[in-house]
């Protein structure tokens, strides 16, 4: 299963974006604790700044000094920070030795900003009843603590978080990832034209069901309505060949066993010639329908496009000569074998040879060449005719259009149909391009890729 193909499933990136929610809601639920515990840590220190403050000024202004430096010696933590000034400023005890001028002397405890104080230290600066300026302050090491307990705390459960949102995503993607390649393998066999095939339906029911029912429902009709039409024109054809036979039979008795002349005969020619015209086209449509309806892999083998092409060119070789054109063959000798209907593909190859010999003028060229391409052998059949415009190479291909240029030109406009329908059984490519002058055909003998 590809990386990418995982990232874009909508069960990843719901279970994805789950995670990250979760994440975000247990980093605000941690960052209300701290804030929460810090304000009451503030509290409680503040409350032992006053009590602090309070207890060294009850025992009057005589042992003041004593008392801030016995205070000083008795903080094991040294967290703790006195000092004792005179009115004007001057140190007198304490382990702080000058005032922090930020702080204002009203009693009141505030944050205070140090080098070495943790941030979150509390301290105050109040005047005693005697005149002196008294600092009391207390470290904030326990809030500090508090706060790398709840980083790492926060780094471990989001990393925690983060690993098991990916495995539970990716566990959560892998089923229906299997089942759209599921459906991925139904739907290439019915883009190669095994109408017969349906998507996969679980017994969930979920929207991945509901789809493929959908899915399943739209092909039904569209195989019914194609068959329907397939059908149509075969049956005419089919119908029509009989009365037709017999028409031309009879036109035929009447040309050989009456004595017209003159205008009447030329009329009987051209009706005989007019319903071996319409025979032909009803025989192309047959062909093309057997074509589309045969088992595409049942005749498939290892076939080798050099003798197919020396059979087309011994094959079409006197015609060439009788209409003065000149056919060449330019055949490397180290084509691959490709896997098609040998049957198929000669027919496909002599049609488009016919064609060039067709409309290539008295004089004329039409060249047969094998080449070898990237993806594999390229039959091209290249002539210089009149050519077919670039705006009706798409139509050429269709049953019937014939171009503009050789409408006066005899023919059913089928035979590039014939070429066609074959091209699409063994998945080939079909392409018309300006051989200036002239057209040139040719038949990508590869599988065309299909996406999905």
């Amino acid at each position: 299963m590809r990386l990418r193909e995982l990232w874009r499933t909508t069960p990843f990136q719901l279970t994805l974006m789950h995670g990250v929610v979760f994440a975000i809601a247990v980093m605000a639920l941690m960052g209300l604790i701290y804030q929460q515990t810090a304000g009451y840590l503030a509290r409680q220190i503040d409350a032992i700044v006053v009590s602090e403050a309070r207890n060294l000024t009850l025992g009057g202004a005589e042992h003041l000094p004593e008392r801030v430096t016995q205070a000083v010696a008795t903080d094991s933590r040294h967290i703790e920070y006195y000092g004792l000034f005179s009115a004007e400023g001057i140190w007198i005890s304490g382990n702080v030795h000058t005032l922090p001028p930020t702080l204002p002397i009203d009693g009141v405890p505030r944050e205070i900003h140090a080098k070495n104080l943790q941030p979150g230290a509390r301290a105050l600066v109040k005047r005693t009843p005697w005149g002196e300026v008294l600092f009391v302050g207390h470290d904030a090491l326990v809030l500090t603590g508090l706060r790398t307990i709840i980083v790492n705390a926060l780094l471990l459960s989001g990393g925690l978080i983060l690993v098991l949102d990916l495995a539970a995503a990716a566990v959560l993607s892998l089923r229906p990832l299997r089942r759209i390649d599921d459906l991925r393998a139904a739907s290439r066999a019915a883009l190669k034209g095994e109408l017969g095939v349906r998507l996969p339906v679980s017994r969930r029911r979920d929207e991945i069901d509901m789809l493929a029912g959908v899915a399943n429902a739209m092909m039904d009709e569209t195989e019914r309505l194609l068959w329907e039409v397939k059908s149509v024109g075969d049956n005419v054809a089919h119908d029509l060949r009989t009365p037709l036979n017999r028409l031309r039979a009879r036109l035929y008795r009447v040309h050989q066993e009456t004595k017209l002349e003159g205008v009447d005969r030329l009329m009987i020619d051209q009706a005989l010639a007019e319903t071996d015209e319409m025979l032909t086209r009803f025989r192309a449509l047959q062909r093309i329908g057997e074509i589309e309806r045969r088992d595409r892999q049942a005749f498939f083998e290892p076939v080798r496009l050099q003798s197919i092409l020396e059979h087309v060119i011994e094959l079409h070789a006197p015609l060439a000569e009788d209409r003065g054109v000149t056919l060449v063959a330019d055949i490397t000798a180290n084509a691959p074998e490709v896997s098609a209907d040998p049957t198929l593909l000669f027919e496909a190859v002599s049609n488009l040879v016919d064609n060039a010999l067709k409309f290539t003028p008295n004089g004329g060229k039409v060249t047969v060449r094998l080449s070898v391409r990237e993806g594999g052998p390229r039959v091209e059949v290249t002539d210089n005719g009149p050519g077919v415009p670039a705006d009706e190479r798409e139509a050429v291909l269709q049953r019937f259009y014939r171009a503009k240029r050789t409408r006066t030109e005899p023919g059913s406009g089928l035979g590039l149909s014939i070429v066609t329908a074959i091209a699409r059984m063994h998945h080939f490519t079909l392409s018309l391009d300006d051989a200036r002058p002239g057209l040139s055909v040719a038949l990508d003998c590869w599988p065309r890729g299909i996406e999905g």
